[in-house]
């Protein structure tokens, strides 16, 4: 007789770091998530978040995440996090302070997931992030999940892989908590080995300043994962892209997750200026009194065009690749899966 394996429960998920949202359309084209809060600082994002997902409340500030926070907005349990973590001190293009950079929010984001222990978490970052201050810093992460008896899988993921014209690597952790008796005592010797103090910076909480994996120490359950494109698209029952041109084979599924909303679009999708023929002193006091007042107040409307297209460019620069995180959601599934079969 053949047991009937009954699908995995809708995931509540929080959706740190959340920019336009693109984590969450990843989610929504892999299907059995839901996101029930964001937390942005950028306001131009916050406009776009509340045009897509108007239903979905936003907490401005990391900082001010907790317990109580979230069930003053009506959120209680949560499934998991995801989040998208500030890259610049790890970015190659950056100085790479890591720890010492004050946009760092590992320690923020570890201080979130002791209060609320989610059954899993993922964390999206850029490349940079495994060899920022020479490993350790990475390592200082693996530790921090140990700690809270996650298993962690590990890998680079490219837009390219997933049918982009640009390459844009990031890598992906994937943490799920097993709670079992024997996980939260197999990192007994790694105490015991006197790890070097240090943390992976920011947060409150004393806990993050006592451990430092050494350089022969790694969590013996932590293991790095070569996402490529075959393996993960055959896992999620795509289709590849047949050639190097680019070809999109998964925008149907984003299309559907899209709002076809006016504002929206004009926000997001703008990729050209307009052009301004800006005149000298002299051939504006050469104009009529109203056709000055008609000439600044276009210069003025063309400025706040440009600080919106501005905008619009950070915002695309900083998104995570939807169709990159689809792919995620589906290898949790899969773990997911796994783990509730070896449960029962």
């Amino acid at each position: 007789m053949i047991q009937q394996i009954t699908p995995l429960k809708t995931q509540k998920v929080l959706d740190l770091c959340s920019g336009i949202g693109g984590f969450t359309l990843g989610h929504l084209i892999s299907g059995g998530f839901e996101t029930v809060a964001f937390c942005e600082i950028n306001q131009y994002c916050q406009q776009v978040l509340n045009l897509r997902f108007p239903q979905i409340p936003i907490i401005g500030d990391i900082h001010d995440i907790t317990t109580e926070s979230l069930a003053r907005i009506g959120v209680g349990n949560i499934d998991g996090i995801i989040a998208g973590l500030p890259c610049p001190p790890f970015s190659l293009a950056g100085k790479r302070q890591a720890s010492k950079d004050e946009r760092n929010l590992f320690g923020e984001f570890f201080r979130i997931l002791r209060s609320l222990r989610p059954d899993w978490a993922i964390v999206e970052n850029v490349p940079g992030l495994l060899t920022a201050e020479s490993g350790q810093f990475f390592r200082a992460v693996l530790w921090q999940f140990a700690q809270m008896g996650f298993d962690v899988e590990w890998g680079v993921l490219s837009a390219s892989q997933v049918g982009a014209i640009h390459k844009r690597e990031r890598v992906w952790i994937i943490a799920t908590n097993t709670q079992s008796p024997r996980r939260r005592t197999s990192w007994s010797h790694y105490e015991k080995a006197g790890a070097n103090p240090a943390s992976v910076g920011g947060g409150d909480d004393g806990d993050s300043q006592k451990h430092r994996l050494t350089n022969s120490v790694y969590p013996e359950r932590s293991r790095r994962v070569e996402y490529t494109a075959f393996a993960l698209g055959r896992a999620a029952g795509i289709a590849q892209p047949a050639s190097s041109r680019g070809d999109d084979r998964r925008t149907t599924g984003l299309d559907g997750c899209l709002l076809t909303h006016v504002e929206l679009d004009y926000w997001l999708t703008s990729a050209t200026m307009p052009s301004f023929h800006r005149l000298s002193r002299n051939e504006i006091a050469a104009l009529t009194l109203y056709c000055q007042r008609e000439y600044r107040q276009l210069w003025a409307e063309y400025q706040a065009i440009r600080r919106q297209h501005a905008e619009q460019i950070k915002a695309l620069g900083n998104a995570i690749v939807p169709q990159c995180a689809a792919l995620i959601f589906d290898q949790l599934k899969k773990f997911l899966s796994q783990q509730r079969k070896n449960h029962d």
